[in-house]
């Protein structure tokens, strides 16, 4: 009897984790691939550049903003009951984004599938936590972040290809049979049931954080352009962003029901770990922007060309990402952690001596070195500071994570393209536009090396502490 138990406990753990990893990859991979279809938009629907950003600014914002609200409906409604209505508001999103009728429209549709995706992504990775022991959460989470890190880095050569041989409406079709067994998968697996209970909500420090999230990340897509054409708008929506952010930590800090807990900060591993993830994920959109940059734009390559010399390094993530997990789950991260920021640190370093001057199978090679150290760094960084923190407060502080990651995000973009054009346009006095864009970019790797080096003395702390916990809860075990 107790081995039947054991063999249903673990279908169950396991048809838990595809149906999260089926949501959250449908929502990161179609954000990924639509980012690519930005000049096929301008061309169909007659519109610029500033435009067309509206089909990402359009996901991202709602979404951020919904990820805040994710853990008071959980608590409310249960994780089981608003991971559902996320995928199904996914869905809709994705169906009627396939017969958008003008530019307007599809971004109403894009809308939807923010609001369902902020739903979708923080409450992924606390249900896997309520499902999984600590001893099996780097293995679970490891699986989870094949789709939180490998999607954005598969997603512009799957984009290239349907824009290539097929038409934009397959970029949101595409979405329908995974986001319907995904809630199949999730009504089958997931047993929880629903209690009626009363919450007081944080109306406060909602409006302050939406208010931050609102006016910061349009202030900061305006950046590029903002400051030849009505500047003065950029300037008041960021500094709009920055005291909607500080209001909402001042108000966090000062009710007794706080939207977000911010007081989880005062764990010093969740602390260390959102730090790494947060200097992880600038790694990675950075290399999101440079690397198609250097070899479409410097190089001249097709975009198709680009994805699938891209291709191998998103494969390689996954992979080292279930590798990195089971790795924590069994030693901490006290190994693992400082391996993959020496060697993400080292390509990166390498990438910015050489980007542009070596052979297209050295530079794939390097690619697939530096998805270990992404894999080596997400995984175990994310999964060792949510170990730390109570169950009840995993998915408002994924939640946390989830906006944190998506400001970075946007903000490494804006940032590094900013250097890429000015650095550009400095050395193209002295040499010829293909070598200043060469300079340009491995400039902007240099400087991420070094960053990203700046991560072992907080990865070195964060060994030291969960090799203690990680003694803990063995003694609790036996």
């Amino acid at each position: 009897m107790d081995e039947e138990t054991n063999v249903e406990t673990r279908k169950t753990k396991h048809g838990v984790l595809i149906a999260m990893l089926l949501g959250s990859f449908s929502v990161i991979l179609n954000n990924s691939i639509l980012n690519i279809s930005i000049p096929s938009f301008m061309h169909m629907f007659d519109i610029n550049a500033t435009e067309a950003q509206n089909v990402i600014v359009g996901f991202m914002i709602p979404m951020m903003v919904t990820m805040t609200l994710s853990g008071y409906i959980a608590d409310l409604f249960t994780r089981k009951l608003v991971y559902i209505l996320g995928m199904l508001l996914f869905l809709c999103g994705s169906l009627l984004g396939t017969i958008a009728w003008d530019f307007p429209s599809l971004v109403m549709f894009r809308v939807v599938q923010g609001i369902g995706g902020g739903l979708v992504m923080p409450l992924s990775i606390s249900i896997l936590f309520s499902c999984f022991p600590k001893e099996e959460r780097g293995f679970a989470t490891g699986i989870w972040g094949v789709a939180a890190m490998m999607a954005p880095a598969i997603g512009p050569t799957i984009g290239g290809l349907i824009l290539e041989y097929g038409s934009w409406e397959m970029l949101f079709a595409m979405n329908i049979p995974t986001s319907i067994i995904c809630i199949f998968v999730t009504s089958y697996f997931i047993k929880e049931k629903w209690q009626k209970k009363k919450l007081k909500f944080d109306m406060i420090g909602f409006l302050c954080i939406t208010l931050g999230i609102v006016c910061l990340t349009l202030g900061v897509n305006r950046i590029p352009y903002g400051f030849t054409e009505n500047n003065w708008l950029t300037i008041c929506l960021i500094l709009a962003g920055c005291i909607g952010f500080v209001l909402f930590i001042y108000t966090e800090l000062h009710t007794k029901f706080p939207l977000i807990d911010l007081r989880i900060f005062r764990n010093s591993i969740f602390t260390n770990s959102t730090i790494i993830v947060a200097v992880c994920t600038a790694s990675l959109f950075s290399g999101v922007l440079l690397l198609p940059l250097l070899l479409q734009e410097v190089l001249h390559f097709s975009a198709l060309a680009t994805g699938i010399i891209l291709f191998p390094q998103g494969i390689v993530m996954g992979i080292a990402m279930t590798i990195g997990g089971k790795i924590l789950d069994r030693s901490g991260v006290k190994f693992i952690l400082p391996l993959g920021i020496l060697l993400l640190s080292s390509v990166t370093f390498i990438l910015g001596l050489t980007a542009g001057d070596i052979s297209e199978l050295l530079l794939i090679t390097l690619l697939i070195i530096r998805g270990f150290g992404i894999g080596f760094i997400n995984t175990p960084a994310t999964t060792a500071g949510l170990n730390a923190l109570p169950e009840f407060q995993v998915s408002r502080a994924m939640s946390m994570n989830n906006v944190i990651r998506q400001l970075i995000g946007a903000i490494t973009i804006v940032l590094f393209s900013m250097f890429f054009e000015t650095r550009r346009i400095i050395y193209m006095e002295h040499m010829s536009k293909q070598d200043a864009g060469i300079l340009s970019i491995q400039q902007s790797f240099l400087i991420m090396s070094i960053i990203i080096l700046l991560l072992i003395p907080f990865s070195l702390k964060m060994s030291y502490k969960n090799k203690k916990i990680n003694n803990m809860s063995l003694r609790k075990l036996g």
